[in-house]
């Protein structure tokens, strides 16, 4: 299972706000992570609440039904929001700004996935979920 999140800006009228990303996609998001599932396991001496660090030591595949907690690291970036404007969390199982992008990029050029089958998301109650963004406020 792959998974990729990324977040996006909307103004106080529900619009897209598009932004440059990683030097080479102007209509971009505000940032962008992706994990594939079987890589999931944490080094907990190198990770930080803002930024888990993966071991790549082996290989925990999923088995039919099998839930498990995932951290995602979303690469930094940084965003100034007015009054009204809004972020949006996107979780999907391809490429986001493939879909998203009004000059037809192809993203970050990730097209080769492990996804098969029907995947589940579990967030709420007992699943503990949540987005940690940290936050500047402003002198004013």
């Amino acid at each position: 299972m792959d998974l990729f999140v990324g977040i996006k800006k909307f103004d106080r009228r529900g619009n897209k706000v598009f932004l440059p990303d990683f030097n080479h996609l102007e209509n971009g998001q505000v940032a962008s992570g992706w994990l594939r599932v079987s890589h999931r396991e944490r080094d907990p001496v190198k990770s930080t609440p803002y930024q888990p660090v993966l071991k790549h030591k082996r290989l925990l595949k999923l088995t039919k039904g099998e839930i498990v907690p995932v951290e995602i690291e979303i690469l930094p970036s940084s965003v100034f929001l007015n009054s009204g404007e809004s972020l949006v969390l996107v979780i999907k199982g391809s490429d986001i700004i493939i879909d998203d992008n009004p000059t037809g990029s192809r993203g970050y050029g990730h097209t080769d996935t492990v996804n098969k089958g029907t995947h589940s998301i579990h967030v709420g109650g007992k699943y503990d979920s949540f987005l940690l963004v940290p936050v500047i406020p402003s002198k004013e």
